[in-house]
């Protein structure tokens, strides 16, 4: 049995276990608030709320939990350590000096609430960085009670709607940036010019199918980069979508984002063209990725692509950039304005789909100009 004990220590009382080495329960600042803490723990010790020789610090198990998912990741399955690597990330850069320093079965909206308030305070954090720390921490909570650590918190019960002032008045604070589309004759401008100097060098044959790509199939970037030649189907001019390449693990998994995007696509006949000519101008790369890397037998780094994407957007007037250099001696760019700043590819995703709708939606399709000749 416990023997919980109030004790003044300094200027604060604390709860402390005498039945296990005096060990410290919790702090308070007042007398009447750890008398009325410990009448409350002595009920839920008795009934097993709390289990007192088996406490944790929310702050110390946190920093297990994102350990042990990145060790889980390793082993394989749905898990990646792209997927989980945020927890680390967001002790290191948010919660090492907000996280609230008390017990899992302590834990309340109220410690939440100080929590988001102390983000937007010390890290000036965003409202979009607060939801996915707090949507971080309601999972880590759920997986505490999945480990028996604790066996329920009224943290999983925290809404935004109830906590209205942690909200922005400025609803474009409070929504995810929109992607901007990318317009038909921007798109048209931008291939022209890069067919009129495809056969320049291989870079510049690069510029013309990595836009054009993004463009006709509307896939993401990783599972264009993830394409090989064995799913490609030129006769009946299908590519088969079951797979991306994973830039941060380094290899190709035989999974998409999504169950769903596991799909054969159509080569629509204004690509078929360039396709044909890229496989061509490669076919003696010893790669079987369709973008292979400059060197080795791996695809184009997601660097590489990156940066060349903004260089061709940069080239065209559709954005400036910047080369810095980091104190390291290594160089970057950075993109000091451009519409298409913080979605350089996924404009195209949605390009494709308006592009599918407008055409299907035209009375005269024929009529229009196409994009490559």
């Amino acid at each position: 049995m416990n023997d919980l004990r109030i004790c003044k220590r300094g200027s604060s009382f604390v709860i402390q276990d005498w039945s296990n080495d005096r060990k410290q329960i919790a702090r308070y600042s007042t007398k009447t608030s750890a008398r009325a803490a410990l009448k409350k723990l002595i009920a839920d010790v008795a009934t097993k709320k709390v289990v007192i020789d088996d406490r944790h610090k929310v702050r110390d198990i946190f920093q297990k939990y994102a350990a042990k998912r990145l060790e889980d990741a390793d082993t394989g399955g749905k898990l990646t350590r792209e997927g989980v690597r945020r927890y680390d990330a967001f002790w290191r850069n948010y919660l090492f000096d907000t996280m609230p320093d008390v017990y899992l079965d302590e834990l309340r909206n109220k410690h939440i609430e100080e929590l988001v308030k102390q983000l937007y305070l010390k890290h000036k954090a965003t409202y979009r960085t607060a939801q996915n720390i707090v949507s971080a921490i309601l999972t880590f909570i759920r997986w505490c009670i999945g480990q028996d650590i604790i066996e329920q918190s009224p943290v999983l019960l925290w809404r935004w709607k109830n906590h209205q002032h942690l909200i922005p008045p400025d609803s474009k604070d409070e929504k995810k940036k929109e992607t901007t589309l990318i317009s038909q004759d921007q798109c048209q401008n931008l291939i022209d010019n890069l067919v009129a100097n495809k056969n320049k060098d291989w870079l510049s044959s690069f510029k013309l199918i990595i836009i054009a790509a993004l463009a006709f199939t509307g896939l993401r970037l990783s599972e264009l980069i993830g394409i090989t030649y064995d799913k490609i189907d030129i006769g009946n001019s299908q590519i088969l979508i079951d797979g991306r390449y994973d830039f941060r693990e380094g290899y190709r998994k035989n999974r998409t984002k999504n169950q769903g995007s596991n799909r054969p696509i159509d080569i629509v006949d204004e690509f078929l063209p360039l396709l044909k000519w890229w496989m061509f101008i490669n076919k003696s790369h010893p790669s079987n990725y369709l973008f292979p890397a400059t060197r080795g037998t791996g695809p184009i780094s997601e660097k590489l692509t990156r940066d060349t994407i903004w260089k061709t957007y940069a080239e065209n007037g559709l954005a400036t950039l910047k080369e810095v250099t980091r104190s390291s001696g290594g160089k970057y760019l950075r993109v000091l304005e451009s519409p298409f700043k913080g979605c350089p590819t996924k404009t195209y995703r949605h390009f494709f789909g308006t592009s599918l709708i407008n055409a299907m939606s035209s009375p005269s399709p024929s009529n229009e100009k196409e994009l490559v000749n």
